[in-house]
């Protein structure tokens, strides 16, 4: 427990463009997370390391050789608006002053949301950076990296936005799009143009945003007489298309992949400035039980091909790659390989630099493994499903089971590690833990996602409950011995089987543990009407069985823990619903409201993790029958 309430020892690492500096985010026992820097050339010697008193740093990255771009989140208290706000600094390497760029006038809540946008490869005094208002509009502009000065160069609206990857070698914005209502919906349409010229429609690549079919540009080339990109047009899974500028003219598919959605292509060159300036396509990477990249270029070929028979079995990415592949950044990562970092030297000389857990041994972590199991009514869910370390079924038969299914739910799991360490706490106290992708979870085809449509509390539900059966019919599930956890979305799927345990999940469930859930489905359909637009695409598809009108039918212990500082999936969900069980009497119900805490990982203090891990172990412990009389993991790992 002490390794999982902790700050996490290195993540986020990033090289520079020149490849001689490694920066991450570190967790420093009793403070803030701190920035690490490292020189490539002496690993050896201690980084460099600063942080605040204050501010909780939460991403780093190089917007400059000797520039570093920082993302840091504050708290700030403001009523019903209370939450943790993220700004960006500015610093060098060393951390010895910071700049706030873009420094806006205002109240502390409306903090400018201030992120990259295109590094400006060839000026080395500014980059463009983008300026998210409250709105929705998001500006564009160019900054002095050095003094934070800047000067607009794109007006957004709440309809229209620059595409990043159009920025030309002299630093102009070449594409956008822009949403324009007709016929009762939003079509959505991309624009092209040449420098000092007016935007031009490209009108093949028109869609309506209703239909969530479309495409998604990944990248201009550099003359601007092509576009590539991530389409899902008459297409179950996306497929990497080419796109005429000129004249609208629209490839076959040059990458696609028949199970999983093609995610995006490689541009890389041994040659620096080819590789900052050209379009050397190199591969193509799809989105599969773990991200894979197919690379055409020999170079980054044969890296890949030495890494993978280095860490058989686990996902093995080239985050950087420079100085004609003699110089790389290495992510290594799977479901019991926490994501480790490496600098490879000379394409054979392989350095650790850090790892999200450290001081743990990793041959005590539960296995993963991607399965597929069939619904009622015959769809194939994907899933990721976790073993207890050293867990053999034939020998030892029957675990306990938890159900663990993600947030979004427009999101998906994939086996790499899961930083909230949860599947791996489970796991390794001998629990079986399935993840299941269940209809509505994005990024795993168009049939998988649209069959979630206005299906919250019904068939996503009846989702995870086959499941759990699918496991038990395995051998590998006690049916008497099944829980579901799950956090926000997840939250509210707990929730849901709790408030289903007197009807259609009647007998399966032991107990329901929620974490920051949207409980109320009437409300969460209304907090879509705040926008138009999202109401069109998203808010349209929530429906279904709503658990916070049938509260009165739970029927098992449920535990739900909220932080105060959650405006995401806000608060008021599990206040409401913590009224609603109290007036019925229920004393196997608890509500725990933890202060200053707000919605994701990266806002999480120590101190947060250290109320709620302890209340969950407990909750499963005390309240959930015999779920916890488990198997002795440790037993089984030294059979």
């Amino acid at each position: 427990v002490e390794k999982i309430v902790e700050d996490w020892p290195l993540r986020g690492v990033v090289m520079s463009p020149d490849g001689k500096h490694i920066a991450g985010i570190a967790g420093v026992p009793g403070q803030n997370p701190a920035v690490k820097v490292w020189s490539v050339d002496n690993l050896q010697a201690p980084p460099r390391v600063f942080g605040s008193k204050t501010m909780r740093f939460g991403a780093v990255s190089f917007i400059k050789n000797d520039r570093l771009l920082i993302t840091v989140n504050q708290p700030v208290q403001s009523g019903a608006r209370s939450n943790w706000y993220p700004k960006a600094l500015l610093s060098d390497l060393d951390g010895k002053s910071f700049i706030e760029p873009l420094e806006m006038s205002g109240d502390d809540v409306q903090v400018a949301r201030v992120g990259l946008f295109s590094r400006l490869p060839n000026d080395p005094q500014h980059a463009l950076m983008s300026y998210a208002q409250d709105s929705g509009a998001t500006d564009i502009y160019k900054v002095n990296v050095y003094t934070g000065r800047g000067e607009r160069v794109f007006r957004g609206t709440d309809t229209e936005d620059p595409i990043a990857a159009s920025v030309d070698r002299d630093g102009n914005i070449r594409a956008k799009t822009e949403l324009v209502p007709e016929g009762g919906t939003w079509i959505n349409k991309v624009f092209v143009r040449e420098p000092g010229q007016a935007w031009r429609e490209i009108t093949s690549m028109r869609q309506d945003i209703a239909k969530r079919e479309g495409a998604a540009v990944i990248r201009m080339s550099r003359e601007g007489d092509k576009l590539w990109i991530n389409s899902n047009v008459g297409t179950d899974f996306n497929v990497i298309r080419e796109v005429d500028a000129r004249t609208g003219a629209i490839s076959e598919p040059i990458f696609q992949n028949t199970e999983y959605d093609a995610a995006t292509m490689v541009t890389w060159a041994a040659a620096d400035e080819e590789q900052t300036n050209g379009d050397n396509i190199a591969g193509f990477c799809y989105d599969g039980p773990s991200r894979e990249c197919v690379y055409t270029n020999p170079i980054l070929r044969g890296i890949q091909e030495r890494l993978v028979k280095a860490f058989p079995g686990q996902n093995v990415q080239l985050a950087r790659v420079v100085d004609s592949g003699n110089t790389a950044l290495i992510l290594v990562t799977g479901p019991a390989f926490p994501d480790t970092w490496y600098l490879l030297r000379n394409q054979r000389q392989l350095t650790k630099i850090g790892s999200v857990l450290e001081g743990f041994d990793t041959r005590n972590l539960g296995s993963g493994q991607w399965v597929t199991y069939a619904a009622r009514d015959g769809l194939k869910i994907p899933g990721v499903l976790y073993l207890p370390p050293g867990y053999d079924r034939d020998r030892d038969g029957r675990i306990p089971l938890v159900v663990m299914p993600h947030g979004g739910p427009w999101s998906r799991d994939d086996m790499d590690f899961d930083i909230s360490f949860w599947p791996q706490m489970f796991a390794t106290r001998g629990f079986a833990v399935l993840m299941p992708q269940y209809r509505g979870s994005d990024g795993l085809g168009k049939v998988l996602w649209r069959a979630g449509d206005n299906q919250w509390g019904g068939k996503m539900q009846d989702d995870k409950d086959d499941g759990a059966r699918w496991l038990v019919e395995q051998g590998i599930a006690d049916p008497n011995r099944m829980m579901m956890y799950g956090y926000s979305y997840g939250g509210f799927a707990a929730a849901a089987a709790a408030a289903r345990s007197s009807g259609a999940s009647k007998g399966l469930w032991q107990c329901a543990i929620s974490g920051a859930p949207a409980i109320d489905l009437a409300r969460i359909g209304n907090d879509w009407g705040d926008s138009r637009i999202q109401r069109i695409i998203q808010g349209v598809t929530v429906g279904g069985w709503d658990p916070q009108a049938n509260l009165d039918q739970v029927q098992i212990p449920w535990l739900v823990f909220h932080g105060d500082y959650d405006r995401q999936a806000d608060t008021i969900h599990s206040r409401t619903a913590a009224a609603r069980m109290r007036s019925l009497g229920r004393s196997d119900f608890r509500y725990v409201e933890i202060k200053r805490m707000a919605h994701t990982l990266i806002q999480m203090t120590p101190e947060h993790r250290k109320q709620f891990i302890p209340l969950m172990l407990d909750w499963m412990d005390t309240n959930c029958g015999a779920i916890s009389t488990s198997v002795d993991s440790r037993q089984m790992a030294s059979k």
